[in-house]
């Protein structure tokens, strides 16, 4: 079970992870022919090894044994071998052998594959010119226990010990169906352990980096609270489990002793990693506001992903794997539409997501032409994929970071656009004034402070015969000259509200001495006087006013408009044009000026 799940899942290892890239490749691959046959080569301070690989190509899946591929029958049917060996169907088996020619004294060599992910590799020998095996076969392998691994490589190694000069051989089988390069590699032990940490240190950059990526949206998902930042988060955190995977550290940290797992997670992880990216693509390009269709459709890939988690979870490695191909397809291919379609809509930040996916477009494309032995570059068959990702990643990180300018400059709009609508909801829209809303919520705050406070009504005199003679232009152009008037006598923290018709109401904080108060009224009676330009002739109005005070905090804004209104309509009623305090005797009422027409 464990065999037949870990080849279900070596199939298509990095097509799970970009499976556009073959859309790509399949047509380079038509014109390919096979490359030339490899040789191996290492070199030690006593000794040299050379060699060759060779392949027993078609019926290697009739061969089950060892012995059987020793035998005449089938030994003289190994051809040179390619560089770029691609798997055949799940569980068929391949047989390589090596032929190996050490001069000098004794070595200490490995003999590598460049990939973690192949199902089955069992090494038989090295065999000495006689044909006597020098070492027992070392089984190994994705479905195999890590501890089986020898020196503990995450790489599928065998480490050979040849005491003397002399030819030697060594047969691999090995199963797979995964589309990638099974050219060994021959080194020298102790460059190959120099190599091994190099590697190590590579990884553990790479994975700081993404690591760092994570923690620093994590806060700024915190913070911002846009939901395009925790899924950039799930991204980096699905992204590292893959590479983990597909370095093999999942399976040397994770899960050592449960191979299932091991193949599980060559899944899992991409199938996540996917369904995560889409969800990113969705809210950072924005796409239920530039294209409401293809947001619906990207549901389907991240339910496709989804079917693949629970599939690989249930144990169907295989169909799981099959389910990541073509959702990954399908992501990269609608994702890309989308993603122009927005852009030519004017959202410049879609241009960074396209250049991170581009990135690691070039750099799985760069990892499968090296797999075809279109170039040599064991480092980037080791690395590839991980440079592609911390670049790409990278690159949505700063793409994050133009959608935080976005996002501040969308905010202080709302902010703006939230003071004008509560401007507009607390002010009387002819003159600007405050309206009994906006006065009712300010006063409750003022009133409760200690100290005197006064509050007086004014209610316009001879205001109906300017309607009647100017008509509703005029009596508004009356009213918008009042209210500046009032508000330029008055001082910054005092409170100036039209609460109707021609009635004003304002509310003075802190006014203890009665004398001040009443030379204030008698100039805004005063500046009220004043004619007013019209575009016809001048215009003149009155006012009669009534005067409140509160000296105890907590007066209610009601009781003092009531006791100023009854002072007021006592002054209209004993002649208009003056102002009275409440609840006392009349102030000094003096006659309009004899300069000052009645309207």
């Amino acid at each position: 079970m464990v065999a037949r799940e870990a080849a279900s899942s070596a199939v298509g290892v990095r097509r799970s992870v970009s499976g556009w890239v073959w859309w790509v490749c399949l047509l380079l691959w038509l014109g390919l022919g096979q490359a030339a046959a490899f040789e191996l080569q290492a070199r030690s301070d006593t000794a040299q090894l050379r060699g060759t690989v060779s392949l027993l190509p078609d019926g290697g899946g009739a061969v089950h044994s060892l012995k059987q591929v020793r035998s005449p029958a089938w030994v003289g049917r190994f051809e040179s071998a390619p560089p770029a060996l691609r798997g055949g169907p799940a569980q068929q088996p391949h047989w390589l052998r090596v032929s190996l020619e050490q001069t000098g004294h004794r070595g200490e060599w490995v003999l590598a594959f460049p990939t973690t992910a192949i199902t089955s590799v069992v090494f038989h020998g090295p065999f000495n010119a006689q044909g006597q095996a020098l070492a027992p076969p070392v089984e190994t392998g994705l479905s195999a226990p890590f501890a089986t691994r020898p020196l503990g490589s995450e790489r599928l190694v065998m480490r050979l010990r040849l005491a003397e000069p002399g030819s030697y051989t060594v047969y691999v089988r090995l199963v797979s169906d995964t589309s990638q390069s099974f050219a060994l590699q021959a080194w020298e032990l102790t460059d190959y352990l120099a190599s091994r940490q190099d590697k190590r240190l590579f990884d553990g950059i790479c994975y700081g980096i993404l690591l760092a990526l994570l923690i620093y949206n994590l806060v700024l998902a915190g913070v911002f609270r846009d939901a395009a930042f925790g899924w950039y988060v799930l991204t980096c955190g699905f992204a590292l489990l893959t590479l983990a995977s597909f370095n093999g550290h999942a399976a040397h940290y994770l899960v050592p002793d449960a191979p299932a797992w091991a193949v599980r997670l060559n899944v899992l992880g991409p199938a996540l990693w996917m369904a995560c990216s889409a969800m990113f693509a969705r809210y950072f390009l924005d796409l239920p506001r530039h294209t409401p269709r293809l947001a619906h459709w990207l549901w389907g890939v991240v339910a496709l992903a989804m079917a693949s988690v629970a599939l690989a979870g249930w144990g169907d490695v295989e169909s799981a794997q099959r389910l990541n191909e073509v959702s990954s397809v399908a992501a990269v291919l609608l994702i890309l539409w989308a993603t122009l379609r927005v852009y030519r809509q004017g959202y410049a930040p879609a241009m960074w997501y396209l250049a991170g996916q581009a990135l690691l477009f070039v750099a799985v494309l760069a990892m499968v032409l090296e797999s075809w032995g279109l170039f040599q570059s064991p480092f980037w068959h080791a690395n590839g994929l991980q440079v592609g990702v911390s670049a790409e990643l990278a690159v949505f990180a700063l793409a994050l970071s133009r959608r935080i300018r976005l996002l501040r400059q969308a905010q202080r709009d709302l902010e703006l656009r939230s003071q004008a609508l509560a401007q507009v909801a607390d002010t009387d829209p002819l003159t600007g004034l405050l309206n009994r809303a906006a006065l009712t919520r300010e006063a409750a705050a003022l009133l409760a402070r200690p100290g005197t406070h006064a509050l007086v009504m004014v209610d316009l005199d001879h205001f109906k015969e300017v309607n009647d003679r100017f008509g509703h232009q005029g009596g508004d152009e009356v009213l918008q000259a009042v209210a500046g008037r009032l508000r330029g006598q008055l001082r910054s923290g005092d409170l100036v509200a039209r609460i109707g018709g021609d009635e004003f109401v304002l509310l003075l904080p802190n006014q203890p001495d009665l004398v001040q108060l009443q030379l204030l009224l008698e100039r805004l009676q005063d500046v009220i006087r004043q004619p007013i330009r019209s575009q016809h002739q001048p215009m003149y109005v009155d006012s009669s006013m009534g005067l409140s005070l509160s000296q105890q905090p907590g007066t209610t804004l009601a009781t003092l408009m009531q006791q100023a209104d009854e002072a007021m309509y006592r002054v209209k009623r004993s002649g208009r044009g003056s102002y009275r305090l409440a609840d006392m005797g009349s102030a000094s009422q003096p006659p309009a000026p004899a300069s000052v027409p009645a309207v």
